[in-house]
């Protein structure tokens, strides 16, 4: 009887390794083996595409490390490609939102435009090429800014008398110059429209700016101009607030965009920024508004660059 058991085994044994592979492969999902079977499961139910071998990490292990190596190196490209065009996907879903809201004016809080684009902006920060340390230092910031997209009230300038409303069809720019800095905000305003369409004009402020952070600058209002200059107003010292740029192309990233993925390269002419900030009233803190801004790339147009820093 011990014999006949003992030919049973081997004989058992000997079916188990023939049978193994055509097993396998039909689909065994797990089989480990230490000693005796631990576990066997099978998909003969699940459909084919569930039933494809897939590579352990013994076998990931096995390549020798120059094919690792040369597989990485043809790899990357792609991967740096893949991200570029995420990465400007986003940057352009977000001017896109701004333009068909018409700056903010059609995207009240808690409205789906507004929660999708701070979503974007949101996403676009953890990924801000300009390290914060470099933010006022590195020249990027410096040009002539259009507004896209605000928060802000006080900005879109909507619940003013009619007649001195800001133009929507114009655009409110900001000009920085952080080796000076100084900054200077120009709104445009189109009043009796009824008049040969209309008397154009710009009202501007300008500021002087003190740096709190890398990135932060207090911002103090110093004069107003009223119709193009015509009325000049010493701005009072309760004229004040902050900025903080949270998000700043530069020109490494813009390049690398161009490089990695060409059919965004003519969209890299122009610089996208996002600023949080607020105005204060007296001892008043108003609240936080969000501004997306975009500026000519250097060398493009307005805003370029020039060699002392400014524009």
């Amino acid at each position: 009887n011990q014999q006949y058991s003992l030919q049973t085994i081997a004989l058992f044994s000997v079916l188990l390794v023939a049978i193994l592979p055509s097993v396998h492969s039909f689909g065994v999902q797990t089989l480990g083996i230490s000693g005796r079977m631990s576990r066997f499961v099978s998909q003969s139910s699940c459909p084919v595409s569930q039933r494809i071998h897939r590579p352990t990490v013994s076998m990931v292990n096995d390549i020798p490390g120059e094919i690792k190596k040369e597989a990485e190196k043809q790899i990357n490209p792609l991967r740096q490609r893949v991200e570029a065009i995420k990465f400007e996907g986003l940057r352009a879903e977000l001017l896109a939102l701004s333009d068909n809201t018409l700056r903010g004016v059609d995207s009240p809080e808690g409205s789906e435009p507004r929660q999708r684009i701070m979503e974007i902006i949101e996403q676009l920060e953890k990924q801000n090429p300009t390290p914060t340390e470099q933010v006022l230092t590195s020249g990027d910031i410096d040009g002539e800014w259009v507004l896209r997209w605000t928060t802000s009230e006080s900005i879109l300038g909507r619940k003013r008398t009619r007649g001195f409303r800001v133009d929507l069809n114009r655009p409110i720019l900001q000009i920085i110059n952080s080796k000076e800095l100084t900054a200077k905000n120009v709104e445009p305003v189109t009043t009796f429209r009824w008049i040969f369409g209309g008397i154009k004009y710009t009202n501007s402020v300008e500021a002087e700016l003190k740096v709190m952070t890398p990135s932060k600058v207090a911002v103090q209002f110093k004069k107003f101009n009223i119709a193009g200059g015509l009325i000049r107003i010493k701005a009072p010292e309760k004229a004040r607030g902050e900025l903080d740029t949270t998000y700043l192309d530069n020109a490494e990233s813009a390049s690398n965009v161009s490089r990695t993925n060409p059919d965004f390269a003519g969209g890299q002419r122009e610089r996208v920024r996002v600023d949080q900030g607020h105005m204060m009233t007296g001892n008043y803190l108003a609240r936080w508004d969000v501004v997306v801004s975009t500026a000519a790339a250097w060398g493009h147009g307005r805003g370029a660059r020039t060699e002392d820093g400014g524009i």
